[in-house]
């Protein structure tokens, strides 16, 4: 059994990119198979981490330590310059978890809207993370699973979008909620780093994964105007995940 490593960052409660996108990740506990799951199970995230023992050199900005086959909840929050909302993505290198969707709904007295997802976009599965080194004795192909080490997670504005349910088409014109006056940004929406409590946690990498049913539905817009995600994001992150030691 390959031994684990001492993960040293910072424990915080969001991960940042920029002043306008933050994610953060936690325990799934809306579906029926992700409770199952998820009993005794936990998550944290730490920024600025580093294996000292093994590559103490290399820094991961944006890490999330889960124990074995957690099922995960990814909370999106942006500020977009729009004032109809934001697109955003979740992609491996190998796969996409979430191609596009999309966050249209009212946003808070921060300008800040939220989106919570589950699940594959394209399947009914949770997002599910597991050793890699487990997978491994079934494929057998390291530089695969290396592909699903990482996350990459990107935000963009939208700036036109019809409604199917009621057939309207908003604009920066006509929006569907009217601007507030924005305020500045919420200390819980900014986040503070904290110093990880108690002993560093003993990891070792992991892979995200699809297994068991996810229930959550999307809902379903038509956005015709939206920015370019790799030419003018909001904000973009990449985030490792290690499995925590259980032993």
């Amino acid at each position: 059994m390959t031994a684990s490593h001492t993960l040293d960052g910072e424990a915080v409660d969001w991960l940042h990119a920029g002043e306008r996108l933050s994610v953060r990740f936690g325990l799934n506990l809306d579906d029926a198979d992700a409770r199952v799951r998820n009993q005794g199970a936990q998550v944290r995230m730490f920024a600025n981490a580093s294996l000292p023992q093994v590559a103490p050199d290399r820094l991961f900005p944006n890490v999330v330590a889960a124990t074995r086959r957690a099922a995960l909840s990814v909370q999106i929050r942006a500020r977009s310059k729009s004032a109809l909302g934001f697109g955003f993505r979740l992609r491996t290198e190998a796969e996409p978890v979430v191609e596009r969707l999309y966050a249209v709904g009212r946003p808070d007295a921060d300008g800040f809207r939220s989106v919570t997802v589950r699940r594959f976009q394209h399947e009914a599965s949770l997002i599910v993370v597991d050793l890699m080194r487990a997978r491994l004795g079934r494929t057998h192909n390291l530089a695969a699973l290396q592909q699903l080490w990482v996350c990459d997670i990107v935000a963009w504005d939208v700036h036109q979008f019809l409604d199917p349910v009621t057939a309207r088409v908003y604009t920066e014109d006509n929006p569907r909620f009217p601007r507030t006056r924005r305020e500045a940004p919420s200390d819980v929406l900014r986040g503070t780093l904290r110093a990880a409590g108690g002993d560093a946690p003993r990891v070792n990498a992991g892979v995200i994964w699809a297994d068991d049913d996810a229930e959550q539905t999307f809902e379903r817009v038509q956005v015709q105007r939206e920015d370019d995600p790799d030419e003018k994001p909001i904000g973009s992150l990449r985030v490792h995940f290690f499995v925590v030691d259980s032993d």
